[in-house]
């Protein structure tokens, strides 16, 4: 049921246009930090420069590329990017910072011999694929039609390795552990969480039909799941949703005597994408709807028909993945106008019915082997 909040599409959406957005700043100077303690690769550097307005040092995470025996630096972002800019008003002297400060000076490379250098540097750093719109893979000619627009630096001094006595090992290990788990925080708490479905907010109309026959469900309905998830601490929610939700629900007598709803799990997303783990958890290509009937009828508050919201518990049957259970939850519901609105949550233990647990974040994590199947439904009367 998770998703990966790094896709290519979230990366590119970090740095609309041409400048980092608060989640992109943030990862930039924890990265700057680790890579100018020297607890990456060698590639891995602190770019430092002052800033061509401010005159106050800017510090960059950067990955280099080696070709030839030689180090170079490329701008993911290309001619725009912020770094090139002070890099150019320094006249290319700047310090490369692994452990410690290393004096450089960075020389614009020719367009005509770019190409070669834009490939090996998509090779060997992986954050700028999203960036560069040509594979890794692709044909020389391809890179040669976009080099113009991606500045290549020969780096003429570059950080030498030094020898990791014990000590820095240690240090390393400690820093290396403290950056996971920030990382795994920001991971989890950053991603966006849906609140749970509630009675529509607002004042409400006075009731416009009469309250006895049957009400059917229509367009401002949801439903969906959501579920706990951990690493490393850090808890968020992982949230479903969907509105393919139909139903009817018959009222005689200040009482709600039957009511069935289906809810379409195919087209249940997380954050907008389909998932693929809740698709096997549920095998729902072979059980593509949830069910839920009323076993017992449900007598309302007189007060109900004038508007008032009530609450009341309802014993209904829910069936999903083959397997069919009576469960009892509450339900909350008002007259609105010509509408009648229902919101309720029921605890889910996937065991019950059968449902796979998924794999989650292995020994760093895990998804709650429960959550609650959440819903709000809006009918009219037809007849």
């Amino acid at each position: 049921m998770k998703t990966r909040p790094f896709s290519a599409d979230r990366l590119r959406a970090m740095y609309a246009g041409g400048r980092g957005d608060a989640t992109a700043r943030r990862f930039s100077r924890l990265w700057a930090a680790v890579f100018g303690l020297g607890l990456m690769p060698r590639r891995w550097v602190t770019l430092e420069v002052p800033g061509r307005r401010s005159g106050k040092l800017t510090r960059f995470p950067l990955g280099m590329a080696d070709l030839s025996g030689r180090w170079y630096l490329v701008p993911m972002l290309g001619e725009g990017c912020n770094w090139v800019r002070n890099v150019r008003a320094a006249d290319g002297r700047v310090i490369l910072r692994r452990r410690r400060a290393v004096p450089c000076r960075l020389t614009e490379v020719p367009v005509a011999e770019r190409a070669p250098v834009i490939r090996r540097y998509l090779q060997q750093v992986p954050g700028a694929r999203p960036h560069i719109p040509v594979d890794r893979h692709a044909p020389m000619a391809d890179f040669e039609a976009i080099a113009l627009r991606y500045p290549v630096f020969l780096v003429s001094s570059a950080p030498v390795r030094r020898r990791h006595w014990w000590r820095w090992m240690i240090v390393t290990a400690a820093v290396l552990v403290a950056v996971i788990i920030a990382a795994a925080g920001a991971f989890v708490m950053l991603q966006p969480t849906l609140a749970p479905l509630a009675l529509p907010a607002g004042s409400t109309g006075t009731p416009a039909s009469p309250l006895d026959g049957t009400w059917q469900v229509t367009a401002g309905s949801a439903a969906g799941f959501r579920v706990r998830e951990s690493v490393l601490g850090f808890s968020n929610d992982t949230v479903g949703r969907t509105a393919a939700v139909s139903g009817t629900v018959v009222i005689a007598g200040q009482q709600v005597t039957s009511a069935a709803f289906r809810v379409d799990l195919t087209a249940i997303t997380v954050n907008g994408k389909s998932q693929a783990q809740f698709e096997r958890g549920l095998a729902t290509q072979a059980d593509p709807d949830a069910i839920i009937t009323l076993v017992q009828p449900v007598t309302l508050d007189p007060a109900f028909a004038s508007g008032t919201t009530i609450s009341v518990t309802v014993r209904a049957r829910l069936t999903m993945h083959g397997v069919s259970r009576v469960v009892t939850f509450p339900v909350s519901g008002r007259r609105n106008g010509t509408e009648l609105q229902i919101t309720g949550a029921i605890p889910v233990a996937f065991a019950a019915w059968h449902i796979t647990v998924p794999a989650g974040f292995g020994f760093l994590g895990s998804l709650d082997n429960h959550g609650v199947a959440e819903f709000l439904l809006v009918l009219t009367r037809t007849g």
